[in-house]
């Protein structure tokens, strides 16, 4: 079983989108959905070999994308509809305004790495959305080891541009930006 620590996925992701810089360029500028289907299909896949790991990058239970290391199999030894065990669980929001339901949807699931990405100015819009965020993962917290055990990371990309990405950690006391590489 594989873990993958927020930095972790922060080096993989970034490495991606340098490697992929002209298609993503080129992506963003597609409607949201053939976005969101571009990174489905193209980004995320990557992201996830650069970690070792396999993507399930269609709808599994609810979740947008998610990243494992083995399918589970029945009896007779045959690939099952299912991972054995999940690595990263990661939802992927255009519309800032709507991304508390996914970091909600997030706590449903016991993973050690849960990923939000979604889009947003820095300042103002990215705090309220991060204080938005730590009260749904503080509600969520019944056995107080979310920061350990299960950790968070949210993705800001810059609106339209998509140029600029911050990356915050939660940690015991809320969200906290991580330095760049």
């Amino acid at each position: 079983m594989k873990s993958i620590t927020p930095r972790e996925f922060r080096n993989a992701f970034v490495t991606v989108l340098k490697s992929e810089h002209a298609s993503f360029r080129t992506a963003v500028g597609f409607e949201a959905k053939s976005y969101t289907y571009f990174m489905r299909s193209s980004i995320f896949p990557k992201v996830a070999k650069q970690l070792g790991l396999l993507t399930w990058n269609k709808e599994y239970f609810g979740l947008g994308v998610m990243f494992y290391e083995e399918r589970g199999t029945d009896r007779s030894g045959n690939y099952a509809n299912y991972a054995k065990w999940v690595s990263v669980a990661l939802e992927h929001e255009n519309k800032p305004f709507k991304s508390h339901e996914d970091i909600n949807k997030l706590q449903m699931f016991n993973v050690p790495l849960k990923v939000l990405i979604t889009y947003a100015a820095d300042g103002e819009e990215s705090e309220a959305l991060l204080k938005k965020y730590e009260g749904i993962i503080k509600d969520s917290d019944l056995f107080g080891d979310v920061a350990a055990s299960r950790q968070q990371l949210v993705i800001f990309g810059t609106p339209r541009t998509v140029r600029d990405w911050r990356f915050y950690v939660y940690e015991n006391d809320g969200f906290v930006l991580m330095l760049p590489m």
